[in-house]
């Protein structure tokens, strides 16, 4: 039986207990006398036991949930299964609260606010629809006379116009001489697929479609189908994938800009792809989220190793990145670079260990709890580097001292295979990445923001189930790209892609490119922007990128 740090040794296996073994020990420790070994023994299989009950029911309980459980305190207070070796704890604080006289609550009065529905959006097209009343009606009952006109009431109704296909007929005139029978051709304009059947805004609308709304190909083509016409998915497929090499240079160098000096965050997740030469016939890539600023950029890899992460970067690897506690990234810190890490994964093993009856997690929970307040706090206020850094050292340095001196005092108690000890192994491991943020005003407290922009792509993957090979993962990238870039500056990502895929066809200059990014685009067509209560996929970013983005 192997013995863990802080505990003794136990009885027989935890696993499959031998109960006559366990009744030859005791009689014998009875007999010798040896007490106080005999209430350690057993303390220390119940605890093991019990520690084996909870993490089998969490994993059951994860099988069994349709989405991932939300990790704020409130909801992990409210989650905490009641363990029996807490149960007089937590009997004493129901009796401590039963005592307390509960403040009543003020009843909040509506007189002053609107009852009313919210006006619908200013910028959206308004139809007249004059309704009239009838001749019948126009007779007044009293007096006979005929009523006049003195008003009208307006009623509002958000209403839309089902989307149709037509056949767009282009008559190219041709002009001949009546001397020489010379003939010319009116001039061919530019089609994103040439000589295609498909027009290039029903292309735009499949890939938006498809990488939006994660409608795969062959679902798209079953309306058109009921309406009497048939697309063959291969023939729209090809055709938005004409569209992603279009649009390609335009990802190409939001990458670069997203290269440039600055805080880099990044984080993986990962992709089906099909391989007719894999043993299930699909195999599964790896597809890299990148963010600095702004700017957002998706990077598709086979393998999702450190060579992936330096293909990104390139020569230039003495950077600060901000990540996980993953070791694929550790090669940066060696070529001087930095590191910081994620408070939010800090604390997830926290809130997993508290989920399952924990009571010291919930004391490490509310330890890392006011961190996350003062990085709200600071963002509420829109400060830039130097101010948030201020801010820190003032207000979350004593927190971090605090939890660095509770994670020491538990660290000696806590065995380390228990849920609880591999979340404060997390947190000392990470330490030194984890307190980076207390250096420099534009780390961020939390990876998070990388972890929404990834968030993109897990509905699609279970959608359309695959991407064909390599080259349909860099496709994928291109546009998650240019969409998380449009969506990070307050653009609408639908159209954006029409525009600049028509300028891209009609020939914009190469050495313009720059201008078609969301951030000039908009400039030029302010209509791409989000209007008030819009699309709004991320929420506005926060610190020194919220300042940007204004």
């Amino acid at each position: 039986m192997g013995k863990m740090r802080g505990e003794p040794s136990t009885i027989t296996s935890p696993h499959a207990p031998d109960l006559g073994a366990v009744k030859e020990w005791l009689e014998e420790a009875v007999r010798a006398m040896r007490l106080v070994e005999l209430v350690a023994a057993v303390l220390a299989l119940i605890t093991r036991m019990r520690d084996l009950n909870t993490e089998l029911t969490k994993k059951l309980g994860e099988m069994r949930r349709a989405r991932p459980q939300s990790e704020k305190l409130r909801r992990v207070e409210q989650q905490l299964v009641l363990s029996f070796a807490t149960v007089g704890a937590v009997k004493s604080d129901e009796n401590d609260d039963a005592g307390a006289e509960k403040p009543e609550r003020a009843k909040k009065s509506r007189r002053g606010r609107d009852p009313g529905r919210a006006a619908l959006p200013d910028h959206l097209e308004r139809v007249p629809e004059v309704k009239v009343v009838p001749p019948g009606m126009r007779t007044c009952p009293l007096c006979a006379e005929t009523m006049l006109t003195v008003g009208r009431s307006c009623c509002e109704i958000l209403e839309v116009r089902p989307a149709e296909l037509y056949v767009r007929q282009r008559l190219d005139e041709r002009v001949a001489c009546r001397n020489c029978d010379t003939i010319v051709p009116a001039p061919t304009p530019a089609e994103l697929v040439e000589r295609g059947k498909l027009g290039t805004t029903l292309i735009i609308e499949a890939l938006a479609d498809k990488y939006l709304e994660h409608q795969p190909i062959e679902r798209q083509c079953l309306p058109w189908s009921r309406t009497g016409v048939d697309i063959a998915p291969q023939t729209l497929g090809r055709s938005v994938a004409v569209a992603i090499d279009t649009l390609a240079p335009v990802a190409q160098m939001i990458a670069t800009l997203t290269r440039a000096p600055g805080l880099l965050a990044t984080d993986a997740t990962g992709i089906p792809v099909l391989d007719r030469d894999a043993p299930d016939g699909i195999r599964h890539g790896t597809m890299w989220c990148w963010t600095n600023a702004l700017w957002v950029t998706f990077f598709y890899s086979p393998q999702g190793d450190s060579d992936s992460v330096r293909r990104f970067l390139g020569d230039d690897l003495c950077r600060t990145v901000q990540c996980d506690g993953t070791n694929i990234t550790t090669f940066l810190e060696r070529a001087g670079g930095k590191r910081p890490g994620c408070w939010s994964h800090g604390r997830r093993g926290f809130a997993e260990a508290a989920r399952g009856g924990d009571r010291i997690a919930m004391q490490g929970l509310r330890k890392i709890a006011p961190l996350f307040l003062i990085e709200r706090e600071s963002a509420l206020n829109g400060e830039t580097a130097a101010e948030r850094l201020a801010r820190r050292r003032a207000q979350s340095q004593p927190v971090v001292d605090d939890i660095a001196a509770w994670v020491a005092e538990q660290r000696a108690v806590i065995p380390p295979k228990t849920p609880l000890g591999a979340a404060l192994g997390y947190l000392e491991r990470q330490w030194r990445r984890l307190v980076l943020f207390l250096e420099d005003g534009n780390i961020e407290l939390t990876n998070n923001r990388v972890e929404r922009q990834l968030r993109k792509l897990v509905p699609g993957r279970r959608n359309w189930l695959f991407t064909w090979e390599d080259l349909g993962g860099e496709r994928t990238a291109h546009v998650l790209t240019i969409v998380g870039s449009c969506v990070a500056y307050g653009v609408n990502p639908r159209a954006y892609l029409h525009l600049v895929t028509k300028l891209s066809v009609a020939g914009w200059p190469e050495a313009k490119r720059r201008d078609l990014l969301p951030d000039r685009l908009s400039l030029t067509h302010p209509g791409l922007l989000v209007r008030e209560r819009g699309y709004a996929a991320l929420p506005e970013p926060s610190g020194p990128h919220r300042l940007l983005a204004k």
